[in-house]
């Protein structure tokens, strides 16, 4: 039997359209699995910048507290007057405190003399708050804390090595990994009287800021050297202080660039070596402590099993196998049938896979015939359709991503990294066009009592509304930004006069004030409001905010929002 030049060609069509489909597939296929990969690789990169910055503001959040509570008047007291009353006014803050923060193990005031004695001191002993008096008081002055934060100016914050806590009576703390937060109390002479030194519960802190990561991402913390800090196998971390080293390069050796500070992030696909039965994709960023300490640098890494990030191609390799079976099946029968009758169809759906990654903007698929030609087009345009679909969602969780870095968490205010830059964008501005702007710090004057009667999920409802208050009572070109608990700041640009920002304090008070219906309570905070104005308060951010600060303290005292020197 004798082959015709169509039959031949139709053969050779057939094994060429099989080939092409084949080819085809495994490229889409690889090219979607790549993409997947790289994209996790920017979202796991971008995901722990997010947490080096929550990490941030935590340690903020903890010098904000150091620094408020070395202006409490009574912890110079304790220490220049020797005042029991005092002490025990100092002590119950302390237990406050700790309520509040369940990741503090300890508040401590130490005095300068005698040899570091310990005068007030508060403890987190199991599940309760332990007042430390009397006779287990300790001398604390050959600790690193105490003696070098007597150093600093007032103000300045000394951080300590992360470690176990030998300390002897540490209740809560003892052989947990700590970290020492201090700062000095200087009196009115500049002299140095004593510290104030938060024990901070490292596995408490990083238990609360990956409580939001997914299930199967892995947390690293090492330090400056690459020991471990923090690991998803406990038994890894801390082994400087069982006289061996574990350390991040030993585990992903590319990291050790890192550690020696050639590069500032990495990101790598861990296959071998310890991932080798479990390949992981890493992301790890080095962040400097950003305070006085012996630390100096920490490496921040998380890592995500590269099976989780792949097995959303598997989908996608499902349609593009059906794609390249069908195509297959329809060009041996059209082939067979009328080879020179489909030459040119097949020739334009070809150009149109072999365009099949531009995002669409390849040549047009012949998607309204109605033969198999048709059929194959409209199978590989839901390919492309899907792919796209994936691409904007890979592209709408990295936006959120970002969205969640600039907002806070609850109320979706601002948070204090996006005013800071929104602040100085306005001051830039008000330089250049000889503008006023304002500044208001918001503190809530009675918001405890609400936690604690109702519970912190009735708090962060009101929350939720003093933000809606505050941001229903300014302009679209102003910003307000929740800085702390319930702690309020808000930006008003392009004033006409002193009594604009006053006006607008009083506006924002009054709404707060309004009660708040909250499963059959009726609620009501008021608010003690700060206001300072560029140019007359500062020239610039800190200056602005100190005269804004010193001014809401003076309202929580008259009742009323108060400009400074009002």
């Amino acid at each position: 039997m004798k082959f015709g030049i169509a039959a031949k060609l139709g053969v050779v069509l057939a094994v060429v359209g099989m080939l092409a489909a084949g080819i085809t597939g495994f490229y889409a296929y690889s090219a979607s699995r790549g993409l997947l990969v790289q994209s996790a690789r920017e979202d796991l990169l971008t995901a722990t910048r997010v947490l080096s910055r929550r990490i941030t503001l935590v340690r903020e959040e903890i010098s904000l507290t150091l620094r408020a509570l070395a202006r409490h008047p009574a912890a110079l007291a304790t220490l220049t007057e020797d005042d029991p009353a005092r002490a025990a006014e100092l002590g119950t803050v302390f237990a406050l405190l700790l309520e509040a923060n369940p990741a503090y193990f300890q508040i401590r005031l130490i005095a300068a003399d005698a040899h570091g004695r310990e005068r007030v001191r508060v403890d987190r002993d199991g599940g309760g708050i332990q007042h430390v008096t009397g006779d287990e008081l300790q001398e604390k002055g050959h600790y690193a804390y105490v003696f070098d934060t007597l150093r600093l100016a007032a103000g300045e914050v000394y951080m300590s090595r992360v470690a176990i806590n030998h300390e002897r009576g540490s209740h809560a703390a003892l052989l947990q990994p700590t970290v020492q937060f201090a700062t000095p109390l200087v009196d009115a002479a500049g002299v140095a009287r004593g510290v104030i030194v938060i024990n901070v519960d490292l596995n408490g802190v990083f238990a609360q800021l990956a409580a939001d990561l997914p299930p199967d991402f892995q947390l690293f913390l090492t330090n400056g050297s690459g020991d471990y800090l923090i690991h998803p196998d406990a038994s890894r971390t801390f082994g400087f202080d069982k006289g061996r080293r574990v350390r991040v390069q030993d585990e992903f050796p590319a990291a050790l660039a890192l550690v020696e500070g050639r590069i500032a992030d990495l990101v790598i696909e861990a296959p071998a070596g310890a991932h080798a039965g479990t390949p992981v994709v890493a992301s790890f960023i080095a962040t400097q402590a950003q305070v006085n300490s012996d630390e100096g640098r920490f490496l921040l890494g998380l890592a995500q099993p590269l099976d989780a990030v792949l097995a959303r191609a598997t989908p996608l390799g499902a349609v593009v196998l059906q794609i390249v079976i069908g195509l297959s099946i329809a060009g041996i029968l059209i082939a067979s049938v009328l080879a020179r009758a489909i030459t040119r169809p097949i020739n334009a759906l070809s150009s149109a896979v072999e365009h099949f990654s531009d995002d669409g903007r390849g040549p047009a698929l012949p998607v309204l015939r109605a033969d198999e030609i048709g059929a194959l087009a409209r199978r590989f345009a839901e390919l492309r359709t899907q792919i796209a679909q994936q691409m904007a969602e890979l592209h709408q969780r990295r936006s959120e991503l970002e969205h969640l870095a600039q907002h806070d968490a609850l109320t979706d205010l601002p948070n204090r990294a996006l005013f800071d830059d929104r602040m100085g964008v306005a001051l830039a501005a008000a330089r250049r066009d000889d503008s006023r702007l304002a500044l208001l710090f918001i503190d809530l004057d009675r918001f405890k009592p609400i936690n604690d009667r109702l519970g912190h999920a009735a708090g962060d409802r009101v929350l939720k509304g003093v933000a809606d208050r505050i941001r229903h009572n300014i302009r679209e070109s102003d910003t307000a930004a929740r800085i702390g608990g319930d702690e309020f700041v808000v930006l008003l640009r392009s004033l006409q006069s002193l009594d604009d920002a006053t006006h607008v304090a009083q506006k924002i008070g009054e709404a707060i004030e309004q009660p708040v219906e909250l499963d059959g309570h009726s609620l009501t905070v008021t608010a003690s409001i700060g206001v300072a104005v560029y140019p007359e308060d500062g020239i610039d951010a800190a200056a602005l905010s100190r005269h804004a600060d010193a001014a809401m303290y003076r309202a929580k005292d008259a009742g009323k929002p108060t400009a400074p020197g009002g």
